[in-house]
């Protein structure tokens, strides 16, 4: 029987969507295999966004339904406040500790990339506290640049739009600075030359606010909401030299990079850096089940003894859930087996070469640019202004790929794509086709 719109128009986020040009009965997500999803309607899609950058593995995966299903009769839930544990995520655990670089070995299992947010910039100022350095609070953050939706990573959320409302719930003195955006900022200039540039500004920044008063810098080392801008690389390893110089702990968001999204197992392995503090989500379980995580660095969690008595950051009620926990486990085990980084690297550069010989010089395309399975077109007005196409101009995309039959992320001047990282040289053709088909149909919409 097919849902009813009746009954969907009981969820908020029927309130939110901006999808004007199908009614909500026509998005009834039914079934999923690999790469493909189907509507309760029938309508096969190529799912070119992966949910939300999430099913990195690809729907369907029978061996994180088993693990779920056996650790759900198991153990279905005890919490790990009081001390208590599970298996599932004390092996999780040390398996990230093995995964991460550097020495990033204590995760801080939550629910949401939001929350794993938030509990990054807790520790930090519990490490603080537990050095002597009280007044150290303030975190700099990216313009550009999301979080997660909730209060506290709003006030570090560089998207205007999203944080009016609540922007006089903030902390004052929290600082953004521009990231490098090679496309619009570069000028005639070298890659070097921007990074050395936002560094310059990134460290003014700082000193601004005052070294003593600042945790720590947040950054995802792709900003993806805003744009799938991708600083060069060079970028990470300027911060986290800025951050040495002046005692701030570096905060990584790989919520959507994280995973082999980018062709690395997190995307700050591109340039050799190890952050105090990464953050994961998405890709930890492929979305199977809503599972996040802060890893921190062993000199953060040796400020906190053993055997201390002392609670410092206070765990959620699902911390480190047994069956969120199980599902990770067999999702990276699929990740290890199918070789699925190294897929998403070589389809990734497939993916990015495609586009560009197909739409790389058409008048509304400024650039096509990619990091793995992070890969997007950013358009242009069709006048040679270089100015960004108009962003209700660049939504279109979306119902022109959904008639072609698959589901990209056209927002603001950037069309996005980020698949599962499962996806053959195939299907990465007909993604490129399709979206290609898309664009040149556009451009000659705006002759």
């Amino acid at each position: 029987m097919a849902t009813s719109g009746d009954a969907i128009r009981h969820l908020w986020t029927h309130k939110t969507q901006d999808h004007p040009w199908l009614p909500d009965e026509e998005l009834v997500i039914d079934r999923a295999e690999g790469v493909w999803v189907w509507t309760e309607r029938g309508k096969k899609l190529l799912d070119g966004f992966a949910g939300l950058a999430v099913v990195n593995v690809g729907h369907g995966r029978r061996e994180i339904a088993e693990a779920i299903a056996e650790q759900t009769v198991r153990l279905a839930y005890y919490p790990t406040t009081r001390q208590f544990s599970n298996r599932p995520a004390a092996e999780l655990a040390a398996k990230l500790a093995a995964l991460t670089p550097g020495d990033l070995e204590y995760s801080f299992f939550a629910v949401s990339g939001a929350e794993a947010n938030e509990r990054a910039m807790q520790m930090a100022r519990h490490y603080w506290l537990a050095s002597g350095k009280p007044t150290k609070h303030k975190v700099i953050s990216l313009e550009g640049g999301y979080h997660g939706g909730t209060t506290g990573t709003f006030a570090v959320c560089g998207l205007p739009h999203l944080v009016a409302p609540y922007a006089d719930l903030h902390v004052p003195g929290f600082a953004k600075i521009t990231p490098p955006y090679p496309f619009r900022d570069r000028g005639r200039g070298t890659d070097e030359e921007l990074v050395q540039r936002r560094a310059r500004e990134l460290r003014q920044a700082i000193v601004a606010e005052g070294p003593e008063t600042v945790s720590a810098v947040i950054m995802e080392p792709v900003i993806s909401s805003g744009g799938f801008i991708m600083p060069p690389i060079g970028w990470l390893r300027a911060v986290r030299a800025i951050c040495d110089e002046l005692d701030v702990l570096m905060i990584a968001d790989e919520v959507i990079t994280g995973f082999g999204r980018t062709g690395r197992w997190f995307a700050c392995e591109h340039d050799g850096i190890v952050p105090d503090l990464m953050t994961v989500a998405k890709g930890i379980t492929s979305g199977y089940i809503p599972l996040s995580a802060a890893i921190a660095r062993r000199r953060l969690a040796d400020a906190f003894p053993d055997d201390a008595k002392q609670e410092n950051v206070h765990p959620g009620t699902y911390a480190a859930h047994p069956v969120a926990c199980a599902a990770a486990l067999a999702n990276i085990q699929i990740m290890e087996k199918d070789n699925l980084v190294a897929n998403a690297a070589a389809m990734g550069a497939r993916l990015l070469d495609g586009l560009q010989q197909a739409v790389g010089k058409k008048r509304i395309v400024g650039e096509v640019r990619g990091r793995g399975l992070m890969v997007c077109a950013e358009l242009v007005a069709p006048d040679g202004s270089g100015r960004p196409l108009d962003k209700e101009l660049v939504a279109k995309l979306d119902r022109k790929a959904w008639d072609r039959g698959a589901i990209v992320y056209a927002r603001g001047q950037v069309v996005r794509l980020a698949p599962p990282l499962c996806i053959t040289p195939a299907e990465v053709d007909q993604l490129g086709d399709i979206v290609a088909a898309s664009i040149g149909e556009l451009e000659g919409e705006l002759r």
